[in-house]
């Protein structure tokens, strides 16, 4: 079976984000000013994205996977074994994830269970990642849910302990491929390890069901810092595929960003107090600073 991404770009703009088709990809400001695109497996070549296009009149930075050599050199952290199971797992994961088994029930959930039970387990997780909760938290989140249950593709899984909601994920699957957007889980039965049940028992099922090819934990971030919940994807049997990334900016930005502004830029940044935001810009301009320029891929590209 195969999930058009129109239902994945509909479920977007019935939550307010900006979605647009170009170079056979869908693009959508994943944050403000900020496009990125999907399917997310798909690279695209440097040569067919017109970033003014993508970026509109609302867009200032453009990222997305390309194929390696036309940028940073990166990875996509993805999971395509059918037969997975424990022998996929690192020594160490592997008790884990029994110990999270034996406590935990692992199972596919109703959007209406999310909204009833998660909202606290998303609040636990922010504060635990030292990132701000926003005011507006359960109204985003029930609606997210609400909208997600109308959308093809769109699944929520959970963990239980003792009956109550331990951990929970939400994938979309797009084209034959189940993406992990969202996993969170309670601070309160960590001891449990009803991550690594949940993730595990989600992948041992939807693998061996037929349906997809594989499933998709997203990108190397662009933040550093976050090596800690790479190793945890490996360890749970996901594997790093290499892909280029690509950091695009608006036209009217470009001159502004160059060689010379670009040290001056992370110098100013990492001055300032350390933030999730702050660490987005200084890998978009480390990333930009160290990616091969545009027009030696376009010459490469028709010279081949």
């Amino acid at each position: 079976m195969s999930v058009s991404p129109e239902h994945y770009a509909g479920f977007l703009e019935r939550m307010g984000h900006r979605v647009r088709k170009s170079a056979g990809l869908w693009w959508f400001n994943v944050q403000n000013r900020v496009y990125t695109s999907f399917p997310f497996h798909h690279s695209v070549d440097v040569g067919e994205v017109d970033s003014g296009r993508v970026l509109g009149h609302d867009g200032v930075v453009l990222r997305y996977g390309c194929p390696e050599g036309q940028g940073t050199a990166s990875f996509r952290v993805m999971c395509a074994d059918p037969n997975y199971d424990f022998p996929n797992l690192r020594s160490r994961t592997r008790t884990q994830v029994r110990r999270g088994l034996e406590a935990c029930v692992v199972r596919r959930v109703d959007f209406a269970d999310l909204a009833k039970d998660s909202i606290e387990l998303h609040a636990d997780t922010l504060q635990r990642q030292g990132r701000s909760v926003p005011d507006d938290l359960e109204q985003t989140w029930k609606r997210y849910y609400a909208e997600a249950a109308r959308t093809q593709g769109a699944e929520a899984w959970a963990a239980f302990t003792d009956n109550r909601m331990a951990a929970w994920l939400v994938a979309f699957v797009i084209e034959d491929v189940s993406n992990l957007l969202i996993v969170r889980s309670s601070l309160q039965y960590l001891e449990s390890f009803p991550n690594n049940a949940l993730i595990y028992q989600y992948l041992h099922t939807r693998l061996r069901q037929g349906d997809i090819r594989a499933v998709s934990y997203g990108y190397q971030s662009i933040q550093s810092g976050l090596e800690s919940l790479d190793q945890f994807k490996t360890g749970m049997g996901f594997e790093k595929v290499a892909t280029g990334q690509r950091v695009e900016f608006a036209a009217w930005l470009r001159p502004l960003v160059n060689r010379t502004t670009i040290p001056l830029l992370q110098r100013l940044l990492s001055s300032r107090q350390s933030s999730e935001q702050q660490a987005k810009l200084l890998g978009l301009l480390q990333w930009y600073s160290t990616q091969p320029p545009r027009t030696s891929i376009i010459r490469r590209n028709r010279a081949a």
